[in-house]
């Protein structure tokens, strides 16, 4: 065992030397001091020396008629000549795998989808400044949820939501406009109607004149804050409405969550990845923010159907296991939960849930199902334009 490591760690080499009386020429060796880790005798006029390659030089002066040769190294020395012989292949190699992690992880191109010019100048602005730029390598999956965050958070009032994938080299970015009922800009005459059926909570009236009361119902179309106000003396002028209404809505949801929940997710993070397979070993090149789980997608650069041992290129898609057993209280506030989070993301004008009440349960062999009765408080501003009205 000692000897393998000091081969390993060694600059030796094993030596043919051939000539007459071979063993005077081993005496001289020995007689000049130099070190000798191994003699192999092959016949009277051959043998074969394994030396340090420093005492190389020495034993060529004193070789007189005899013939040297060098048939093998050993340790750094053998590692170094392979390199030497190879360093082509290896150069390409080398060169090749930098190519492709450059190519994986190089950002050409982002696309923000939306329709609204100005939605999307204002998101490619957010993104540059948070590091998200072509020509850029690409971020790994915290640091873009961290931007993601950041972007929503500095701009509350314009995006409701952002989406950033990476496909290849190209972020597409899908983004949300929040709409918020803004006061029209222009001269025409407004009311502000209820956009659906509430029990009013309260009004905020900048200008305009109330005409419903708090607490009261409402449906949808029913002016709440009207633009003609009548003064005192009863004389009735026109000025748009301007305001907002807050009302409480009533939501039947009807949901249904499993005991046992299994689902494989998928992020919508992908990447490319080399890798390098030997015997039951996967080494993955370059590949810096591994994934915990995914599903992936193989082609092959090498195999050997001899040798255990392959190069590969794979698509990675990340994915996220649930498994997870419920009791029948577990599952019913699962179900809840996940009623709630469907409601606030289809509504986005939804300022605060107040009540949950369960109307009907079912305990079926598998599942749980649910009707609930939400109630909610919720921007019901709308502006509604009234025709042929001036202002006075």
């Amino acid at each position: 065992m000692k000897d393998k490591i000091f081969k390993i760690f060694s600059s030796s080499i094993k030596i043919k030397i051939t000539g007459r009386n071979i063993n005077n020429f081993l005496k001289r060796i020995i007689r000049n001091n130099i070190n000798i880790i191994k003699v192999i005798p092959i016949s009277y006029k051959e043998m074969d020396l394994i030396i340090d390659y420093k005492n190389l030089d020495k034993i060529e002066k004193l070789k007189t008629i005899y013939n040297i040769k060098i048939i093998r190294y050993y340790g750094k020395l053998r590692i170094l000549k392979r390199i030497k012989k190879n360093i082509f292949i290896l150069s390409f190699l080398l060169i090749g795998l930098f190519l492709v992690y450059i190519l994986s992880n190089l950002i050409l191109s982002i696309e923000v989808i939306h329709s609204n010019n100005n939605i999307i100048k204002l998101v490619e602005n957010e993104l540059e400044e948070n590091g998200i730029k072509k020509y850029h390598f690409a971020l790994s999956y915290d640091e873009v949820e961290k931007v993601k965050k950041k972007i929503l958070e500095d701009n509350k009032d314009s995006l409701e939501w952002l989406e950033i994938i990476k496909e290849g080299t190209k972020y597409i970015v899908r983004v949300e406009e929040r709409i918020i009922n803004n006061v029209p800009d222009d001269n025409n005459i407004y009311d502000i109607v209820a956009s659906k059926g509430a029990v009013i909570k309260s009004i905020y009236a900048k200008s305009g004149e109330k005409i419903r009361d708090v607490n009261t119902y409402v449906k949808k179309g029913d002016i709440v804050i009207s633009s003609k106000i009548i003064l005192p003396n009863n004389e009735i002028i026109t000025k748009s409405a301007n305001g907002k209404i807050i009302g409480e809505v009533w939501y039947s949801i009807r949901v249904e969550f499993p005991y046992v929940y299994n689902e494989i997710k998928y992020t919508g993070n992908k990447k490319k990845v080399l890798v390098f397979n030997f015997l039951n070993k996967r080494i993955s090149i370059f590949d810096f923010n591994k994934y915990k789980t995914f599903d992936k997608n193989i082609k092959y650069i090498f195999n050997n159907n001899i040798i255990p041992i392959s190069l590969t290129y794979e698509h990675e898609y990340e994915t996220k296991v649930i498994n997870d057993i419920y009791t029948y209280n577990t599952a019913r506030e699962k179900a809840i939960l996940i009623a709630k989070e469907k409601l606030l993301n289809k509504y986005s004008s939804i300022i605060d849930i107040t009540d949950i009440k369960i109307i009907n349960e079912e305990d079926m062999t598998s599942k749980i199902v649910i009707d609930l009765f939400i109630t909610c408080d919720e921007d019901i501003t709308l502006y509604k334009k009234v025709e042929n009205a001036t202002i006075e």
